[in-house]
């Protein structure tokens, strides 16, 4: 949910060697005080901050990694409190604060302007659970003290007093009581000073993540002292503003919070659906359509070519059930993606290889991926109903649902219903397909899938006749039934291919369009133009016009063939798949098309 924008001089952090002229892009700020004090652009999306925070006192969302939540916490923080910079150190003498952001401006032009405006300011205590570690109960608990230490250190920077001693906010293992004695200590330190406090927690299932590998019974102790932690929350009711917990997943939810039993999960309700990341309306408004008109400039295409191949790769997430909600852009990506068509060699890459995979690129799905080739029967296209799967905890004697997990960590997300077809799971865009498909296809090629060596064969010796069939083997390993468009086979085929340790080449970018895939083997290229549930024709004609290959010869002067090859993958409704082929020279492109064996292996 941020980028950067100079609003005067031209800013000097930007890549000296652009030379298109665009607003700076700096993805990654995460505090909302530095946008505004710094003149960079925001993305506003207080009024749907607004809207959340009216749903109850006790809120839970959960939203996929880099989709913006701390971003939208901070945000959150200065709502209420305004910019409080610190003005004393540990020992209580002045320090030299970062400038104040002016109430005036902090929200001046956001939909919470005159909310700010006329509301009370209330303390804000933010807690970001992803800074407790710990290889045992008593290390988690040192870590947790050591955290609210750091900030009720904090609020006594800031000019107030956190109630808890100071000798114990320097030497927090000192402290003889509890994690949740100190934290319940400084709500009631601030709640007299400044009003009721707002609690805001970030990442609240981080300290569990690593305990994946342990059983349930050895998991119960470090539940427990989370459950106490929380507890704390309920215990203070009558002193709270509001509170609000935040993850990646719903895991271990039920288990941690069960003291908090009013907690209200706000993760799937439809009109919050765009509380994080980008909606096409965003889009359509400075700052973003700013940048977007900026990148199609240096790209030499129109605003909305790059539109639909930003939609294509980067939108398409829903929270919500029946997948009727805002589809948005995950933030991260696009941030990214802006950002790195400014700078021309970076420009270049992307107009040649395609866009990046900044989202899939920036956190390893290995435990998705080693699931999901297990268990790629569990991962169905159907709608999730009622609450049994996404109640499912990974930390509890319950067994995991792999749906619920890609569901909940933004792999999978709904489609809404369509003609006759209803409302179902699938991927959200092109960069999480191709990205869990090319890691699953690379996990399957070191368990030898049935036909591989058979297509090594194929691209070694320049005889494709079988190649339709070996690749049908090696398909049907997939979760047939989120492999519903061409984008999926894409990425299966590309990622089969660079598993198998021969070069292939995505969408590579010649004068008349972009093919679908090329590999290098033994000599040899081979061209792939690839349909899905549509006609063998259709991808022959296609790569006929296009002449797709062509600009490839002059590289290719040492190979002893070229070959153009049509593919056409079909599948019925109970999941059969078929894949029909042709072939023909990439030098005549007025060649007949010899077809390729279909049929049993």
């Amino acid at each position: 949910m941020n980028m950067a924008e100079s609003n005067s001089e031209p800013d000097t952090r930007a890549d000296s060697k652009s030379t298109v002229s665009a607003p700076v892009l700096q993805p990654g700020i995460s505090e909302y005080a530095d946008l505004r004090r710094d003149g960079y652009a925001y993305v506003d999306k207080t009024r749907e901050l607004g809207h959340l925070l009216d749903t109850g006192k006790f809120l839970f969302l959960a939203r996929p990694r880099r989709f913006g939540k701390t971003l939208m916490l901070s945000t959150i923080e200065c709502m209420y409190q305004g910019h409080l910079p610190m003005v004393r150190g540990p020992d209580g003498q002045p320090v030299r604060p970062m400038p104040k952001v002016p109430d005036e401006q902090l929200f001046a032009g956001q939909a919470w302007e005159v909310e700010f405006a006329n509301a009370p300011r209330r303390p804000v205590i933010r807690l970001d659970m992803s800074n407790v570690t710990g290889r045992n109960v008593t290390q988690l608990e040192q870590s947790l003290k050591l955290h609210i230490a750091r900030h009720a250190l904090r609020w006594y920077g800031r000019g107030y007093d956190p109630g808890v001693e100071m000798r114990y906010l320097r030497d927090s293992t000192r402290y003889p009581h509890t994690p949740q004695d100190m934290l319940e200590t400084l709500i009631e330190s601030l709640q007299l000073e400044l009003g009721d406090p707002l609690v805001l927690v970030d990442e609240y299932d981080t300290p569990l993540l690593s305990l994946a590998r342990l059983n349930p019974a050895e998991i119960e102790p470090y539940l427990n002292l989370f459950r106490d932690f929380y507890r704390v929350f309920k215990q203070s009711e009558g002193l709270l503003h509001k509170v609000l917990v935040t993850g990646i997943t719903r895991r271990a939810y039920g288990d941690q919070f069960s003291a908090l039993n009013n907690l209200v999960d706000c993760t799937w309700r439809p009109d919050l659906g765009s509380v994080c990341g980008f909606t096409e309306e965003d889009l359509d408004r400075p700052p973003l359509s700013t940048f977007i008109e900026t990148a199609a400039e240096g790209l030499a295409q129109s605003t909305d070519a790059l539109r639909m191949a930003l939609r294509e790769h980067y939108n398409g997430y829903r929270f919500d059930r029946r997948g009727l909600s805002t589809a948005v852009y995950n933030p991260w990506s696009l941030c990214r993606t802006l950002s790195d068509l400014r700078v021309p060699e970076l420009r270049d890459e992307i107009r040649e290889l395609g866009l990046p995979a900044h989202w899939s690129e920036s956190g390893v799905a290995k435990v998705l991926v080693d699931r999901l080739r297990l268990h790629a029967s569990r991962v169905d296209s159907s709608l999730l109903r009622g609450q049994a799967e996404l109640d499912v905890d990974l930390f509890s004697n319950k067994s995991s649902s792999l749906k619920s997990l890609m569901l909940q960590s933004g792999y999978l997300t709904y489609l809404p219903a369509e003609d006759t077809r209803p409302a179902r799971l699938g991927w959200p865009n092109r960069e999480v397909a191709s990205a869990m498909l090319a890691n699953l296809a690379q996990a399957h090629v070191e368990e030898s899938l049935p036909g591989i060596e058979r297509i090594r064969a194929c691209l070694k010796t320049g005889n494709y006749d079988n190649l339709p069939t070996a690749l049908l083997d090696c398909l049907y390993a997939f979760p047939y039934n989120i492999m519903e468009d061409e984008d999926s086979y894409h990425a299966a085929l590309h990622g089969l291919f660079f598993g198998m340790n021969i070069l292939p080449f995505s969408e590579r970018q010649e004068l008349a369009g972009r093919f679908d895939l090329a590999t290098f083997c033994g000599g040899r290229v081979c061209i792939i133009e690839l349909k899905y549930n549509r006609s063998l024709h259709e991808a022959q004609e296609q790569a006929d016009r296009k002449q797709y290959g062509r600009s490839l010869l002059a590289e290719l002067a040492n190979t002893e063939d070229a070959t153009c090859i049509a593919l056409h993958v079909s599948k019925s409704q109970d999941g059969e798949m078929r894949i029909e082929g042709a072939q023909r020279p990439v030098q005549d492109a007025q060649a007949q098309w010899a077809p390729l064996y279909s049929g049993p292996p």
